[in-house]
């Protein structure tokens, strides 16, 4: 294990009140925090749930939520996934590249990167997505595509609580985990890692396979 991110500011624990839109958090001391995570979040985001926010400066609100607790701080703040993700990946590895009709998150040495961001874990299942992703699905086919093509493809999952190993969420979102075994059977090359958040610090902890091959 080590850390791969430090989080800076200052941070504190609230309670949840409401969660009005899918990227806003109304807390019970009055505050109003922005979520930067779509998915459903149903295991974190429940009035009286406990969460980690962070003080940000220059946005509509002055605080993000950082975490979700269930039994260990979940982390749930989309816009580290990048950093994490370059933390595997060649220094010179180039970010938000356009690759057909999408723009793809990395690409180096003619590979081409998706990074997705996993929060939900069931029996030490971590499972993406939690939400209905008709853009997830979209990177997919265009990873299948360019592998087609020749080149280099790559889905990177990024679960950020402690796993044993993934799956895609098929009672969730069918046509995503459709796509997901697609891309194995053409040779898209997956990989998963699982992260915890220790205080301030986000700590990589293993590598992780698939719960299972397509049935």
């Amino acid at each position: 294990m080590f850390t791969v991110f430090t989080v800076d500011g200052r941070i504190w624990e609230e309670r949840v009140e409401s969660r009005p839109n899918r990227f806003m958090v109304r807390m019970e001391s009055g505050n109003t925090c922005h979520l930067h995570d779509p998915g459903r979040l149903k295991e974190l985001m429940y009035p009286g749930n406990r969460v980690l926010v962070r003080e940000t400066r220059g946005a509509k609100t002055s605080c993000s939520v950082l975490a979700g607790w269930d039994s260990e701080w979940v982390i749930i703040d989309s816009r580290f996934h990048p950093v994490i993700a370059r933390r595997f990946l060649p220094p010179d590895a180039k970010g938000e590249v356009r690759a057909g009709e999408s723009r793809l998150d990395f690409h180096f040495d003619g590979i081409w990167v998706e990074v997705k961001g996993c929060s939900l874990v069931r029996n030490g299942i971590a499972l993406f997505p939690d939400a209905p992703t008709k853009r997830g699905e979209k990177h997919l086919r265009e990873l299948i595509r360019l592998r087609q093509e020749g080149h280099g493809s790559m889905l990177m999952v990024l679960v950020m609580r402690p796993a044993t190993c993934f799956l895609p969420n098929e009672e969730t979102d069918p046509r995503f985990s459709e796509a997901f075994w697609e891309a194995m059977d053409s040779g898209v090359n997956l990989v998963v890692k699982s992260f915890k958040l220790e205080g301030r610090d986000i700590v990589y902890v293993s590598d992780l396979g698939l719960c299972q091959t397509r049935k």
